[in-house]
């Protein structure tokens, strides 16, 4: 952005120094940022806006430390990452945070993690220096679970050095069983301290072929029966539920019991010869999903991820991928955008959700921008760009109404009022 001016010296990404969580420097300016066009949630608007501290201003306030000509760049609210695993470690925190914020994604939500890194976590991000993100800590789980079968496989990789295969119950999962045991593990899911739930839903129609039969290890979920009161326990406590599935019997099956989050579209592995029935959203179902206000992430990069060498089995999910998503969207269901991946992440997954050709470019970038910071965080003011709103934001070299892939072209970030990166001339 040739236009962009700013006499300050460059402030590099992970300004981490002096910061506590979700506090801003106190010694930021005060920035009057001119000559931007605003995004309003439908179009974009020339206008002049201010920071003070971490909150953004309408109207110029009494003092003005340093102007930025933003030279008729695109200002949208940061992006949020809805399904990620990333950081999976402190020591990779920062580069994962660094990734992240690179992009323009500040709010992540984590699906899953090591307990013993959540004090780790907490000390380096939520910070204006750095990604602000919610984890679920420990996954609620079955024993033939694909979280039980991943994170064994990962561990005996020696990925997470100090965790064994003995280790992983209360620290990488609860493996439960009957309702008996739900309540007697429920206090050790709380001392966790996570921010959400989150639960292993599987094959929930196959539940009592599968339990036990060891040809199924990986590929069987939670007793069904147990997850209505999973949830009327989360929810006591204030805390919202997430759950993986497979299915569209799984998604009727959650919906039904009331979860906030359902972290995938059906069908997202769908194995060679299965009856592609199984994995299409019931309209009706849809309907009383969006009834509920439930939120449904996306994860369509996963089917690229699993069949990329399988061009007909590919193309086979992702037409069930149109036609969720098309059940979905004409229900009214509120769509997030997460990549579940960890090579790529949510603005390559709106992406390849335009390459669907379901949505339009206006309607990609509400998800990216507005429902996925506002999925992960539904307390604060973040997803838009109004007076009083947090003072997060990136400035595009060009207008994603017109072309959604300049969401790759960012010029600024802006973080809690904090000018995190710019490209000088």
């Amino acid at each position: 952005m040739s236009g962009l001016r700013h006499p300050a010296v460059v402030v590099g990404l992970m300004v981490l120094a002096g910061c506590s969580p979700r506090q801003p420097d106190p010694n930021l300016h005060v920035y009057e940022f001119a000559n931007g066009r605003w995004y309003t949630g439908t179009e974009f608007e020339a206008r002049t806006m201010y920071t003070v501290g971490a909150e953004l201003r309408a109207k110029r306030p009494p003092r003005v430390d340093s102007v930025i000509d933003l030279g008729g760049g695109y200002v949208i609210p940061p992006f949020g990452e809805a399904h990620t695993h990333r950081p999976g470690s402190p020591d990779q925190f920062i580069t994962s945070a660094d990734r992240f914020l690179s992009a323009g994604i500040f709010y992540v939500m984590n699906h899953g993690s090591l307990v013993r890194y959540r004090g780790a976590f907490d000390s380096l991000g939520n910070r204006s220096g750095s990604i602000d993100a919610r984890f679920s800590n420990a996954l609620i789980v079955s024993p033939q679970s694909h979280g039980v079968d991943l994170w064994q496989r990962l561990v005996g990789r020696g990925v997470f050095p100090g965790a064994s295969v003995d280790s992983l119950e209360g620290d990488a999962f609860f493996v439960v069983e009957s309702p008996q045991e739900l309540e007697r593990k429920w206090p050790a899911v709380l001392d966790t301290r996570p921010d959400f739930i989150k639960i292993m839903v599987e094959y929930s129609e196959d539940y009592e072929l599968r339990r036990d039969d060891p040809a199924y290890f990986g590929r069987s979920g939670l007793d069904p029966t147990l997850v209505p009161r999973i949830v009327a326990l989360a929810h006591e406590a204030g805390l919202r539920v997430a759950t993986h599935i497979e299915t569209a019997a799984d998604f009727q099956m959650v919906v039904d019991a009331g979860v906030d989050i359902v972290a995938h579209l059906p069908g997202y592995d769908i194995p060679e010869g299965d009856d592609i029935a199984r994995y299409r959203i019931d309209p009706l179902v849809a309907g009383r999903a969006a009834e509920h206000g439930i939120v449904v992430i996306t994860t369509t990069l996963l089917s690229v991820d699993r069949a990329e060498d399988e061009p007909a089995r590919l193309r086979r999910m992702r037409a069930n991928q149109r036609h969720n998503l098309r059940v979905l969207a004409d229900a009214g269901v509120r769509l997030a955008v997460g990549s579940d991946q960890y090579s790529q992440h949510s603005v390559d997954e709106a992406i390849n959700l335009l390459s669907l050709g379901v949505f339009d470019n206006a309607t990609l970038l509400d998800m990216l921008c507005r429902i996925t910071p506002q999925t992960i965080f539904p307390d604060r003011r973040v997803g838009v760009l109004q007076d009083g709103a947090e003072a997060s934001f990136v400035v595009l070299e060009g207008d994603p109404l017109e072309r959604l892939e300049a969401v790759y072209d960012i010029a600024l970030r802006v973080k809690d009022g904090l000018l995190l990166e710019q490209d000088l001339p």
